[in-house]
């Protein structure tokens, strides 16, 4: 297949009738900035969309069908790009959930380009004549009674009494399906590929909006929202507040950047690096044993990230925080750091793991999910049962 800018538009179509836009699957972005009045609480883009649309006149991610040559993510930001005027380059992707599966076979209208046009108009001549019959290519006939006509989707004639016959002359072609047909099923998904902006970015809506809007996570399914969206927002797309500990140590050392030629200059970049991505959405594991469906958020989604889990318990499903408060301990050579940012920096007099399992207990009584960055095990074993450990993977990308 030679891959086409546009060529993911048509529709998969479910053996019940059910239609879903995108040849190849579709993919919106999800897409949440800091409110700068309330930085606890994130925005989220949500599109307003017009009425002609599918499922018009409700407010759902910005986004669309995938194109053959795209990724869900490359799609996505594309797609918010043409929506809302958003470049690619002004967010940074966290993850990506497949929120939407149908089976389906797929029905594709390419469009009434020129030669369709050329073709229709030239058949509406008073003066004309069309008695010309299918072509020694297998281009159906325009007779209307059935013969020598297409196979949707093929090219292929079917065969009857006016098919062609090696050495026929050749006639004028009739007009090519404005529909086609694949008979090979496939299996339509819909991402959510999430998101986050350095602050609410300004928007321009295209004509598939009535308006874009930054909306307070808490307020989102106080909109009518697409069904799709709704189910899916429902099922683990929306975050909790995270209070975050960083095991800075231990990322530190997951990167052979030279950090042990300069401790204290390293760790002073590392958190100047990660504090440029506060506030944001972190991927987490579901703590076990908490019924998330019951929370605000929803239940849980099926997938979960290697390498994280709860303390004292198996790994979870994993869903999303949102990181609007981080705490970063240091020991040894590196609590000579500098760091001005966002992180409340905690310089170890001991042992860094003693002073983050007693900010992790001190933590855990709050109102946020309280989550570790750390690949110690040793660490996480000591942890207070209910607090959420990730590794360095999660932070750094």
């Amino acid at each position: 297949m030679v891959a086409s800018e546009g060529d993911g538009n048509g529709w998969v179509v479910s053996e019940s009738g059910d239609r879903r836009w995108g040849r190849f699957g579709a993919a919106g972005l999800l897409l949440r900035a800091a409110d700068p009045t309330d930085p606890d609480v994130p925005l989220v883009l949500l599109q307003h969309r017009a009425v002609w649309t599918a499922s018009g006149d409700t407010w759902a991610l910005p986004g669309g069908a995938l194109d053959s040559h795209e990724d869900a993510a490359a799609a996505a930001l594309r797609e918010t790009e043409e929506e809302a005027e958003i470049r690619p380059a002004d967010v940074v992707v966290r993850a990506e959930r497949v929120t939407s599966r149908m089976p389906g076979t797929v029905w594709h209208r390419p469009g009434l380009d020129m030669r369709h046009a050329a073709l229709m108009l030239s058949r509406l001549r008073p003066d004309q004549k069309h008695t010309e019959v299918e072509d020694d290519r297998g281009v159906e006939d325009d007779r209307g009674d059935g013969t020598g006509v297409a196979a949707p989707g093929t090219g292929a004639a079917t065969p009857g009494a006016g098919a062609a016959t090696p050495g026929a002359a050749r006639r004028r072609p009739g007009i090519p399906p404005l529909v086609q047909v694949s008979g090979d099923p496939v299996e339509w998904t819909y991402t959510t590929v999430v998101a986050d902006a350095p602050r609410p970015l300004a928007t321009v809506p295209n004509n598939e909006s009535l308006e874009l809007r930054w909306v307070p996570e808490t307020r989102v399914a106080d909109l009518p929202l697409m069904p799709a969206f709704a189910a899916a927002w429902a099922d683990g797309l929306r975050t909790e507040p995270v209070e975050l500990v960083v095991d800075v140590a231990n990322v530190l050392g997951s990167r052979p950047d030279g950090w042990w030629k300069d401790r204290a200059g390293a760790t002073t970049r590392l958190l100047d690096e990660l504090g440029e991505g506060m506030p944001r959405t972190l991927e987490i594991p579901a703590a076990a044993g908490t019924d998330f469906s019951r929370s605000p958020g929803g239940s849980p989604v099926s997938s979960a990230r290697a390498g994280n889990s709860v303390s004292g318990d198996a790994p979870a499903p994993a869903r999303f925080g949102w990181v609007a408060r981080a705490h970063a301990v240091i020991e040894g050579a590196a609590r000579a750091a500098e760091h001005a940012g966002p992180f409340v920096v905690r310089r170890a007099t001991g042992e860094g793991d003693d002073s983050i399992v007693e900010l992790a207990t001190e933590l855990a009584g709050g109102p946020r999910r309280v989550v570790v960055v750390t690949a110690d095990r040793g660490l996480r074993a000591r942890l207070p049962r209910g607090v959420v450990v990730v590794g360095p993977r999660a932070l750094l990308g």
